[in-house]
């Protein structure tokens, strides 16, 4: 009898180190890319500020006054030093823009005009929190 519990035992254990290591979560980087033939620019803000290079940056402002309302510009930089811009005054993509956390993804496209036409916002647990 000790000698089956000893050989189930070790059966036990080799099963258990077949097994797949299990991991927290997945983790993505999401680093600056602007497409100026597509106007389209991505990339996730916690990944931009922690990256090694000073340039690339990517973020949205919302603004208000009482003589034009409200607006939204969007901004990104890429490590290659390519920069653009888009702006709107579309309440939808203002709302977009106001949700976005710190450490968002940013997916933005434009017109041959500068208008923004797309935002895309997305918060998620593999997105890279900003560093200090």
């Amino acid at each position: 009898m000790k000698r089956f519990t000893q050989a189930l035992g070790m059966s036990v254990a080799l099963v258990l180190l077949a097994v797949p290591v299990a991991y927290a979560g997945s983790k993505t980087a999401f680093f600056v890319t602007i497409n100026t033939t597509a106007r389209t620019a991505y990339g996730a803000m916690g990944t931009a500020r922690n990256s090694t290079d000073a340039i690339q940056n990517i973020y949205c402002r919302t603004f208000a006054d009482a003589t034009s309302g409200e607006s939204v510009r969007c901004f990104a930089n890429s490590a290659a030093g390519v920069y653009v811009s888009c702006y709107s005054y579309s309440p939808a993509l203002i709302r977009s823009a106001q949700a976005a956390s710190d450490s968002a993804y940013l997916y933005f496209a434009w017109d041959a005009s500068g208008v923004c036409q797309t935002l895309d916002v997305l918060k998620g647990s593999h997105l890279e929190p900003k560093a200090p």
